[in-house]
């Protein structure tokens, strides 16, 4: 919460931290469009050019841009100031390595431990590094965007498509997007302003705004984006809200039919994409919540497609990043190569049904609560236990997943089944049985 853990003092120390690792090395550095984000991008240059380091300023810049952008600029790394998917008030940094990658977990703690022990490099007087804006910084990106993906077949298509960038990075860049592959855009939401417009968490309770347009417009297709354009959901043409945790699935179809290899995905993603691995004869590889392990994940296992059950989808011959404007290039291939409406695609999908559940608490409550579910075995009863992030139940017709949240004092509950009823006895009773010792 800005003001409040995240402190101009806090950030300048993290890229005091950043820049020392990053050994006068050039840094991207960019931001969305929060309030406090400005303010946050002074003190992140601030700190770099203490050390030394050459910033790159890309100014007001979705994060998977910035991404794509530090191996094409030869970089050291970049750091994108983004609350990404959290509310107003929040914000973050992400820091991310000369690959692309979010810094894997070794080299995260590389830098929190220069932090902690505030290690930090001081450039002297005459050794301070220099900041210089950047200009067209998607050009580059949309040329390898519009190549990676059968541009001609979309623009062919013509669809129309409506999009809400919640206010968010995306904004300015939604234009040149529908450009490149001949859409018929409607942009709402699209002003760069200092507040978002809705809870930027792309989910069904927050597309209401493409779903009521949608029809009115004769919409081929909907997409609700994180105010960093990490994140997607889709809206079909006929208004449905698709869950956020279909568009891994529908995407990892598409491009697995296509081209085989491994797939990767966290330790609470939707069965949907065991299901869509298995149909395609691949393997799948489960990590902890966090995109870093998946991205890592994928490296060590020379894989080919990544996310998340939050929206997000990474495909390594790409980029490293969880990257919107890929999604909605891949998800609009995929509608053009077989012929389907959108609604079509997500009906070949195996069904479940999945609930979404979280208990406010803070830190120190949170892992207390979670160290009694582990030791109860009552609610977990026929049951499998799994251990690699907090605590997940696999039974024959479902499962469940209880941890605490690394971006918000909350523990979250996310439970699915083939059936409706099961997925929420679950969900409410491990909310019970939270709620009694937080």
């Amino acid at each position: 919460m800005v003001g409040e853990s995240l402190t101009p003092e806090l950030i300048i120390d993290f890229a005091c931290a950043f820049g020392t690792f990053a050994d006068t090395g050039r840094v991207l550095v960019g931001r969305d469009t929060r309030g406090s984000s400005q303010t946050l991008q002074c003190a992140v240059v601030a700190g770099l050019l203490s050390t030394g380091c050459e910033v790159l300023d890309f100014g007001i810049c979705p994060t998977p841009i910035l991404q794509h952008s530090v191996p094409r600029y030869a970089a050291a790394g970049a750091i994108s100031i983004s609350g990404g998917h959290t509310r107003m008030g929040y914000n973050a940094l992400t820091l991310i390595g000369s690959d692309g990658a979010y810094m894997d977990p070794v080299a995260g703690e590389a830098v929190l431990d220069i932090f902690h022990a505030r290690d930090f490099r001081r450039a002297a007087w005459n050794g301070m590094g220099t900041v210089k804006p950047v200009s067209d910084v998607a050009e580059g990106y949309f040329d390898a965007l519009e190549a990676h993906v059968d541009a001609p077949a979309i623009r062919q298509a013509g669809l129309t498509v409506v999009v809400d960038p919640v206010n968010g990075a995306g904004c300015r860049y939604l234009k040149p997007f529908a450009e490149r592959l001949g859409l018929r855009l409607v942009a709402i939401n699209d002003n760069e302003s200092a507040y978002l417009a809705h809870d930027p968490e792309p989910r069904p309770r927050n597309a209401r705004h493409v779903a009521s347009l949608i029809g009115h417009v004769e919409g081929d297709i909907g997409f609700v984006c994180s105010s960093d354009m990490g994140r997607l959901s889709l809206v079909c043409e006929d208004g449905e809200m698709a869950s956020e945790e279909f568009t891994f699935p529908l995407i990892a179809d598409h491009v697995l039919a296509q081209k085989k290899g491994v797939v990767a995905t966290n330790c609470c993603t939707t069965r949907m994409a065991d299901d869509v691995a298995k149909r395609h004869g691949v393997p799948i590889v489960k990590t902890p919540v966090g995109q870093a392990y998946i991205l890592s994940a994928l490296a060590s296992e020379n894989g080919l497609i990544g996310g998340e059950g939050n929206g997000s989808v990474t495909v390594t011959e790409f980029s490293r990043a969880f990257d919107g404007f890929l999604m909605m290039g891949l998800v609009m291939e995929a509608m053009v190569h077989r012929g389907k409406r959108v609604s079509e695609l997500l009906r070949q999908l195996p069904r479940y049904h999945i609930v979404k559940r979280h208990v406010q608490a803070r830190a120190d409550k949170c892992y207390h609560a979670l160290d009694h579910m582990r030791e109860d075995e009552r609610w977990r009863q026929g049951g499998t236990l799994d251990m690699t992030d907090g605590i997940r139940v696999d039974w024959e017709d479902g499962w469940i997943h209880v941890r605490a949240s690394q971006t918000e004092p909350l523990i979250r509950v996310t439970s699915e089944s083939t059936s409706t009823e099961i997925a929420w006895a679950r969900a409410l009773e491990a909310v019970r049985r939270l709620e009694e010792r937080v």
